[in-house]
């Protein structure tokens, strides 16, 4: 499953006296996309949770200075930074899939990347005979330019199927 995040915007929210701003995630999924809107203190929770897990990128710091849209767009950029490391991960701690709102398992989705239990499967894609290079493939007056280069992309680059 292919995850992939980024922070493009903030906006101020104000709710009865409390004025404070919020970052907007936006959250790719297997080509699905959602947005979830997340504080700062939200980010710093989870920094909190997740450095205990793995070794986590840089954390942007919270700065005293005064709120202006230069200072809010330095930390937006770095919440991005922050949360593309952690994603990039191989395991994927269950803190961020639930901070961004990703279904898991435990939810009824088939997904987990924290459990390494799982063995990968790999398919053949492409096979050939296992005496490719003892038949003769030349039929027609024309080589057959896809079969060679699919040859010596996989065995061998001095290969010639046709020698001149």
């Amino acid at each position: 499953m292919l995850i992939r995040v980024s922070v493009p915007s903030f906006r101020k929210v104000k709710e009865e006296d409390e004025t404070f701003t919020v970052f907007l995630v936006d959250v790719w999924v297997s080509g699905r996309r959602h947005t979830v809107e997340r504080r700062y203190t939200e980010f710093e929770d989870l920094h909190k949770q997740v450095k205990k897990m793995i070794k986590t990128p840089e954390f942007p710091p919270k700065k005293v200075l005064k709120w202006n849209n230069k200072v809010l767009e330095q930390r937006r950029h770095g919440l991005e930074a922050y949360l593309q490391g952690v994603v990039c991960c191989e395991a994927i701690p269950r803190p961020v899939l639930h901070f961004l709102e990703i279904k898991t398992e435990d939810d009824g989705f088939e997904f987990d990347m924290v459990d390494h239990s799982h063995k990968v499967v790999h398919q053949a894609v492409i096979t050939f005979p296992e005496n490719a290079f003892l038949q003769d493939i030349h039929r027609g007056t024309l080589p057959d330019i896809v079969a060679e280069g699919v040859t010596i992309g996989l065995f061998d680059s001095d290969y010639t199927a046709f020698p001149s």
